[in-house]
């Protein structure tokens, strides 16, 4: 089962490009499960809720606007820890679906995001 995972700097106010672009996995078949996984490295700030998640396949939005988790010391980063687990979905429809992956920092400081999305399984 693939695994894409990155960690993105995104500056205050900005809007990541689709995580999954450019990737053998940026358009997937119908009855496909994805589950996406992110936290973001709040140490040393106060933040919490202030970066967010958005999920989209063709159309439809599975995520709008989710709190990214603050990544916690002690609890590893990955798509099978339910800690840090966003979405969990099954693609719809016989068509090739484009899958679009995107966070917002809306902070006035740089934030460090980890991500992963597990296509497949």
């Amino acid at each position: 089962m693939p695994l894409v995972q990155k960690t993105l700097t995104l500056a205050a106010g900005a809007t990541s490009d689709n995580i999954l672009a450019n990737t053998n996995y940026e358009f997937v078949d119908g009855n496909v499960r994805l589950r996406v996984a992110s936290a973001v490295d709040t140490a040393g700030t106060s933040a919490t809720a202030d970066t967010f998640l958005n999920v989209s396949v063709n159309n439809a939005e599975y995520s709008k606007d989710v709190s990214v988790p603050a990544l916690v010391t002690g609890a590893p980063f990955g798509v099978l820890n339910g800690s840090y687990i966003n979405n969990d979905l099954l693609t719809t429809g016989s068509q090739r679906n484009r899958v679009l992956v995107r966070f917002t920092n809306d902070t006035a400081a740089t934030r460090t995001i980890r991500c992963g999305v597990f296509i497949g399984g």
